[in-house]
């Protein structure tokens, strides 16, 4: 695996490589994350240095794997407000390392765990308010002069949630191990009741601590793009109340600082609704987890317990739109 990356990095900089270490990075369910060691030229700079390798697994939670989709978005993020890791090179085909992959800047710094009770008021106002800054940032990025209508667009540009019902629906069908007769349900409920948006943003769509790098008192990246879209913003500050990111949510004061930095009132009702939906496609990653572990394709015994809380979460969803007592 070292080698094989040292001929790549080479190859693409036009000047010898060296690979010393390539170690897995534990966590993540989406995507495996190396951290790669050794002697390149980046930039007109040749030194030791750090890279970060994220490869498809062979099964996970987003299949169908793009790395391409993650890759285009770092690099048109790079010259916006918006911290992310710089995205060097990428490999689509599988054929050097046996499933694609590309290499990205490898950010020096913490990534704050969402309940840890280990950080002070002062330091949790600071990254509150960094984590909202950056959202707003997100927002108000232009993502069309970016070259992102590739993440797909709505037919109609108010009505963006019927894309995402469709790209559900897909799923549905594509990782079915039985009939979900409440979930097809639960997408006609959310059918019915589409809410519309007055404008289109760049959603990251799993925006939540421990998806960001920490250093100096500021988000020196957010992380993890594979599932970023084009469509309502109010989707993003419905995840961070999913209480997936611990402290860390857009409520509160939190609500009128981001509404102050983007221009971009939040609609309670718009959020609730998409609490509902990303709460579906939760419940739908998990179910394709389970899906890739029962085929044999992986033997990651984590998504076995992810797809089990996804079984439970059919059963909340069905709930909350009046389909069960």
């Amino acid at each position: 695996m070292a080698d094989a990356l040292a001929g790549f990095i080479g190859d693409h900089t036009g000047h010898g490589a060296s690979v010393r270490a390539v170690q897995r990075i534990p966590g993540g369910f989406s995507y495996e994350t190396w951290r790669v060691e050794g002697d390149w030229e980046i930039a007109g700079k040749r030194g030791p240095g750090q890279l970060i390798l994220r490869k498809a697994p062979r099964g996970g939670v987003l299949e169908p794997y793009d790395v391409t989709r993650e890759f285009r978005v770092l690099q048109a993020l790079e010259h916006t407000p918006v911290p992310a890791p710089r995205a060097y090179w990428c490999e689509p085909s599988g054929d050097l390392l046996g499933t694609p992959f590309y290499l990205m800047e490898f950010v020096e710094g913490d990534v704050p765990l969402p309940w840890s009770g280990e950080t002070g008021a002062a330091e949790r106002e600071a990254v509150q308010g960094q984590f909202t800054d950056t959202l707003a940032a997100l927002h108000s990025v232009d993502w069309e002069a970016l070259g992102l209508a590739f993440l797909g667009l709505p037919a109609n540009r108010a009505d963006p949630a019927a894309l995402e019902l469709d790209r559900c629906e897909e799923v549905l069908r594509r990782i079915a191990l039985r009939p979900y007769p409440l979930l097809h349900e639960v997408i006609h409920y959310l059918r019915a009741r589409r809410p519309r948006c007055p404008q289109l943003a760049l959603v990251h769509d799993d925006y939540r601590m421990g998806n960001f790098v920490w250093r100096d008192g500021r988000i020196a990246a957010f992380l993890d793009w594979e599932r970023a879209f084009i469509g309502d913003p109010m989707a993003d500050i419905a995840f961070t109340r999913l209480g997936l990111g611990g402290w860390c949510s857009i409520t509160g004061d939190m609500t009128s600082r981001y509404e102050a930095r983007s221009g971009i009132p939040v609609d309670e009702e718009r959020v609730a609704y998409y609490i509902l939906l990303e709460q579906l496609k939760a419940t739908l990653v998990g179910l394709t987890g389970l899906k890739a572990f029962a085929e044999g394709r992986t033997s990651d015994l984590r998504l076995v317990q992810i797809g089990r809380g996804a079984h439970q979460g059919i059963l909340a969803l069905a709930t909350q739109v009046g389909l069960t007592a």
